[in-house]
């Protein structure tokens, strides 16, 4: 693993913001903008990143980390799924291209993160580009259709200007983007300004057609999000931080029954350092995903609070074995905590998983990569009334992989199969557990 692919390994798993989540979520609506600054505040402290910027307010709408527990091996899935490190890089330099990460998660659930990117020179020094996203996970969904156009500014970065279009015309997102520096360079600086929901009591009001309800802002969310990494000759940083900003939202509907206001607020965060010995690397990675919501209703009692709240810590080290060998010892710890106030329930509940995994990867026949590993974790899971979520309860999981990978020209195509090593409550077809599929474009 060289420096800069262990880079993106740090920022392939971003931060935890712990202390500022347990303020945030301690309270309803009344605990006050002072609770939800110290979260937002956090998520920020931690900028920095090489990353495209994305966010959106369904990503935060959608988050239910309570929801993970419908695929007993969620932690064992989720870190086989993500889309492989050495391929970042080559994606920052594309003009164009698609890369797509699926797999198996539940009998009925297949996780898709798939995106479409062009980038087309408009002039000498301008660009458009073109992006199109699609993630539909057991955590959250979301996607968009992103139009941005860039343009350098003499002695003061690259500037964009975005927007995101969808049928729903109060839904429109826009966003102001700066850069300093290449992404693919030794330090990068990113910050962006969304402004989420443009056409929704913000620069008109909301447009409805005959027979629409409408379903104003009473505050209006923005989305600042800052990003940066650094990276030396043998060690480097990436951080990341992002928030949600608090809003309020009125439904004015005909059925006095369903006249509610709801409120959202978010964050994510991320961090990761790493340094190289010699044939050595060791690095150390945190993540963090947070939301609140609550809806008012006027004929209803409660608050309809949920808040949820997720944050990882990864560590790693890989050892060089002759010229294309590496053996590889990684450790994840994770938090999930999720909390329903009535009148959805009253109950919370609380997972952790502790999850090491050791690989060894090598050159294999037919020019291609292979790698093959062992991941236990022992799940921890603690109730507290009735939650609304079913759960696998308290478990181990445990799964060996083989992973092979190969280039076809332009296309970069990688398959994993897991293989069952412990008893399930279901059946398993022979010792096939899990399968997954990455692959990468170039246009």
């Amino acid at each position: 693993m060289t420096p800069g692919n262990a880079v993106r390994d740090a920022a392939s798993t971003r931060s935890a913001i712990g202390r500022a989540a347990r303020i945030a979520g301690s309270g309803g609506p009344g605990a006050g903008v002072r609770a939800r600054l110290v979260a937002g505040v956090a998520a920020l402290a931690l900028s920095f990143l090489a990353l495209p910027a994305h966010a959106s307010y369904e990503e935060f709408s959608t988050l239910d980390v309570a929801r993970l527990e419908q695929d007993d091996e969620n932690m064992l899935d989720r870190v086989l799924v993500r889309q492989p490190v050495a391929w970042h890089e080559d994606w920052l330099k594309l003009r164009g291209g698609f890369r797509s990460s699926q797999g198996c998660f539940t009998s009925g659930q297949w996780y898709m993160d798939n995106q479409l990117l062009v980038r087309v020179p408009t002039g000498d020094t301008t660009r458009l580009e073109l992006e199109i996203l699609q993630v539909d996970n057991v955590e959250s969904v979301y996607g968009w259709t992103s139009l941005e156009v860039r343009f350098p500014v003499p002695r003061a970065g690259l500037w964009g200007v975005r927007w995101r279009p969808t049928f729903d015309k109060s839904r429109q997102d826009a966003a102001l983007d700066w850069q300093l520096g290449q992404p693919t360079g030794t330090a990068h600086l990113r910050a962006v300004m969304g402004l989420e929901d443009i056409f929704n009591n913000f620069w008109a009001s909301r447009q409805t057609r005959v027979g629409d309800e409408s379903a104003p802002y009473e505050r209006h969310p923005f989305e600042p999000e800052l990003s940066a990494h650094w990276s030396g000759p043998a060690h480097w940083m990436t951080l990341h931080g992002k928030w949600l900003t608090p809003s309020v939202k009125r439904f004015d509907t005909k059925d006095p029954d369903l006249r509610r206001k709801e409120r959202l607020w978010g964050a994510k965060g991320g961090a990761g350092v790493g340094r190289r010995f010699g044939a050595t690397t060791a690095d150390l990675a945190f993540e963090e995903a947070q939301a609140s919501s609550w809806a008012e209703w006027e004929t209803q009692p409660g608050d309809f609070h949920i808040y949820r709240r997720r944050w990882a810590i990864e560590t790693g080290v890989s050892r060089e074995i002759g010229l294309h060998g590496m053996l590889t010892f990684r450790f994840h710890y994770q938090e999930r905590d999720q909390v329903w106030r009535p009148p959805i329930s009253n109950s919370s509940m609380n997972i952790i998983d502790r999850m090491p995994t050791l690989e060894g990867a090598f050159r294999a026949p037919w020019d291609t990569r292979a790698r093959v590993g062992l991941m236990y974790n022992r799940v921890t899971v603690e109730q507290h009334g009735v939650p609304p979520v079913e759960s696998w309860g308290t478990r181990t999981e445990s799964r060996a992989y083989l992973t092979l990978q190969k280039r076809f020209g332009s296309l970069l195509l990688q398959g994993i199969e897991g293989i069952e090593l412990d008893p399930e409550a279901y059946d398993v077809a022979f010792i096939h557990d899990k399968g997954f599929v990455q692959l990468q474009i170039a246009f």
